[in-house]
């Protein structure tokens, strides 16, 4: 069961990120190689699914906790003791609280799977098999204060970085320093960059909506909001969703077998609530 809880702690909350890609899941499948009845059964009635689980809870915290940290609070429901050491369970709901992980943080974070069968064979502890897609729904809650700590991350400073370096080979402008605004329920993002020939830095502000494409948050409509400047929005447009920190932020949950596709964003209350489907592919 320890080794079940431990591939679901990589896979639930990855720090490693490669690609987005819209999810492809056809539904749900039907159970199957469950213990039998009277096992489930006894397993419900002297109580040990219970304890099972809790069991399973504890250990499945632990393991998120070597990458993430914050306040966090792990639901999991089983079919019996012995389904669940075979890989068997029926759901796992994962909320967090002023999440951090890897250096992109979320005012909340709610990970839930959607069927009520999943199935990840242990049969070889080392190379656990998923016996069908993993769907999980997810949530994010963020704050202006959330993604200005992103945008100091590492992770982030090298997306900077790699524009910079284009950049200077071209001989455009140098981006300095980054970070967001949210104002009366307006994205905006700011820029401070140096250009050839010119002494003091620049200043430049832009406004965004926020939109979903093809799964991914897009910053759509570019609009500049300092008019001091003469810059070709278009290419700023395509530098900013270069630079986009929202979906830099839910990248976070994906891996190389994982795909999330976003499905919802608004931004209510000066927050910026996202949320979508992540789907980890069958074997």
């Amino acid at each position: 069961m320890k080794k079940l809880l431990l591939v679901l702690g990589i896979f639930l909350l990855c720090t490693n990120p490669l690609f987005a890609a819209d999810c492809a899941w056809v539904g749900c499948s039907e159970p199957y190689d469950l213990s039998n009845g009277a096992s489930r059964f006894m397993s419900n009635i002297t109580g040990s699914n219970f304890l099972g689980e809790k069991v399973a809870e504890s250990i499945l915290k632990k393991e998120i906790r070597k990458t993430v940290t914050g306040k966090l609070r792990v639901n999991i429901a089983s079919y019996s003791v012995k389904d669940l050491k075979k890989g068997i369970f029926k759901s796992i709901v994962i909320k967090g609280k002023n999440i951090n992980i890897d250096g992109v943080n979320f005012t909340s974070l709610n990970i839930a799977t959607l069927c009520d069968f999943n199935y990840i064979s242990l049969d070889n502890p080392e190379k656990p098999v998923f016996k069908e897609d993993l769907p999980l729904s997810f949530s994010v809650v963020m704050t202006e204060d959330d993604i200005n700590k992103t945008m100091l991350s590492a992770g982030y400073a090298k997306v900077i970085d790699d524009l910079n370096m284009l950049g200077s080979s071209i001989g455009i402008f140098k981006i300095t320093s980054s970070q967001i605004k949210i104002r009366d329920n307006k994205f905006y993002y700011i820029l401070k960059i140096a250009i050839p020939f010119v002494r003091n830095t620049q200043n430049i502000v832009l406004g965004s909506d926020l939109r979903v494409s093809r799964g991914q948050i897009d910053l759509a409509n570019t609009k500049l909001i300092n008019n001091n400047l003469l810059i070709d929005l278009k290419q700023i447009d395509k530098v900013i969703n270069y630079l986009n920190p929202l979906d830099f932020s839910l990248n976070i949950l994906e891996n190389k077998h994982a795909q999330l596709a976003v499905q919802n964003i608004k931004i209510q209350e000066n927050k910026i609530y996202a949320s979508g489907l992540l789907v980890v592919p069958k074997d």
